[in-house]
């Protein structure tokens, strides 16, 4: 099957980098009122639950074999638990547009991996430009006064997250990874798992009594910004390039800091929108018809 190109991988990438935008300012949001851990766990619990609820609407609850259960387990700590608690404690100490487009390396770094590990996609020169011009637009976003403090830290946190997302990335494409549905299932079921756990032992259960509105916004966030793009994103990586389908994560920023200006007055700096518009533009060279 030819990969994905043209209106059927825009229109899906659009859906999903819309769905995971709206994570950075929810998470935002939420990183103070729950310890990362336990904000990780919540998210995989209610995520898993709701791909569940869905799967079973749709009669399309499958068997999980061995491969899917081998995946699940890398992708559930890949994809799951180290982003999961690595972006709440970046977002504690940066705001929502800047963590969003230090993200946007992904296609960046996953460009890069891809170069070592899947033979088939080879870098060409205007690719790697792309990526030197990405990494150019992720200083600027930074900027000088983030050298020191909290903000370095943060996009370091956010870099951390964005770099395992990219080995789940790489490995998707190489493994014997079983239906798309069914990962996404046990994936969020495992970061539940292994990232409750955690909150327990580190946290305690009090860490889990909170208002009402924590918890709407906590659902939001796994169903809407977690459970639905994730599983059309493993459906995607399956079927479209590696670097296409990680494209996904230059389109996060634009509404990451759109519903965090409206929602909870984050209005981005100059340079963090100059750097923006860089690291935009690396997508057409990493990306762009060669």
């Amino acid at each position: 099957m030819p990969p994905l190109t043209g209106p059927a991988l825009w229109t899906r990438l659009v859906v999903i980098g819309a769905l995971w935008g709206a994570a950075f300012p929810l998470i935002r949001w939420l990183a103070f009122h729950l310890p990362p851990f336990a904000l990780a766990g919540v998210r995989g619990a209610l995520a898993a639950t709701a791909v569940l609820v869905f799967l079973w609407f749709r009669r399309e609850l499958p068997g999980i074999g061995r491969s899917v259960v081998v995946a699940a387990l890398l992708l559930g700590t890949l994809n799951g638990v180290l982003p999961n608690t690595l972006m709440p404690m970046a977002l504690q100490r940066i705001e929502a547009a800047p963590a969003s487009l230090v993200q946007a390396a992904g296609p960046l770094v996953v460009t890069l991996l891809a170069a070592a590990f899947l033979p088939g996609e080879v870098p060409t020169r205007r690719m790697l430009l792309g990526v030197a011009v990405g990494f150019c637009g992720i200083a600027l976003v930074i900027g000088p006064d983030g050298l020191g403090g909290g903000t370095l830290l943060g996009a370091a946190l956010v870099f951390g997250a964005t770099f395992s997302y990219a080995v789940g990335t790489i490995w998707l494409r190489r493994a014997d990874r079983g239906p798309a549905a069914a990962l996404a299932l046990a994936q969020q079921a495992v970061s539940a798992v292994l990232s409750g756990s955690l909150a327990l032992a580190v946290d305690g259960p009090g860490a889990l009594v909170q208002p009402p509105q924590v918890w709407v916004v906590a659902v939001v966030l796994a169903i809407f910004a977690t459970a639905v793009p994730l599983t059309l994103f493993l459906g995607l990586v399956t079927r479209a390039r590696a670097a296409d389908a990680a494209m996904v994560g230059y389109l996060q920023p634009v509404f990451a800091t759109a519903i965090a200006a409206a929602w909870l007055g984050e209005v981005p700096s100059w340079r963090v929108l100059a750097g923006g518009a860089v690291v935009l533009a690396a997508i057409w060279l990493v990306t762009g018809r060669r």
